[in-house]
């Protein structure tokens, strides 16, 4: 078994019925290279995919600073978001959601940053989180200048949205769900 690096490009020359990993999705994509890779987990791109992709699934793009949501291989919702500053950057990967919080304090002492020193932070009432890696999530972010989303990072590697977008991204995804993470 070969296992694709996130990320990697693939051609897409068939589509096929096979193992349900996600709920309601047994569509698997047949590659040029005669693999096979989960469409659940796979996101088109330039030249990426050249066949529909179904299920449904979040990418967050580090390089524009945006987030879409995708359902039945198209693009369902698009969100200006602000991830990770290059001191704590949100990570590039495949991931899934692992658990949702509706309403949280958000403590940087959870990763070890004091209170009261620069970098810290202490913030109630923290809206719609779902953390796809251990301290890193989806989340409202009320906290930072109207003008970060979709311009520049401010977070300590969460993908920060306005409340809205935060809504609409917790009605869309469920525990499972895919985060693909990108420049």
């Amino acid at each position: 078994m070969t296992v694709l690096p996130a990320g990697a490009r693939f051609t897409v020359v068939d589509e096929v019925a096979g193992q349900q990993v996600l709920a309601d999705n047994v569509v698997w994509f047949k590659t040029s290279s005669g693999g096979y890779v989960y469409s659940g987990y796979a996101a088109p791109g330039e030249g990426t995919l050249n066949a529909r992709a179904t299920g449904r699934w979040i990418e967050i793009d580090r390089g524009q600073q945006i987030a879409r949501a995708y359902g039945g291989g198209r693009v369902v919702y698009t969100a200006l978001v602000t991830t990770g500053v290059p001191a704590f950057p949100t990570p590039v990967g495949t991931f899934s959601i692992q658990r949702r919080v509706l309403d949280e304090v958000m403590d940087s002492r959870t990763i070890g940053i004091p209170i009261r020193s620069p970098l810290g932070y202490y913030l109630p009432h923290v809206l719609y989180t779902q953390y796809f890696t251990d301290g890193v999530a989806l989340h409202d972010n009320f906290w930072s200048p109207a003008a970060a989303f979709g311009n520049y990072p401010t977070s300590h590697g969460c993908v920060g949205m306005r409340r809205a977008d935060a809504l609409f991204f917790w009605n869309f995804a469920s525990v499972g769900t895919p985060v693909i993470v990108h420049d």
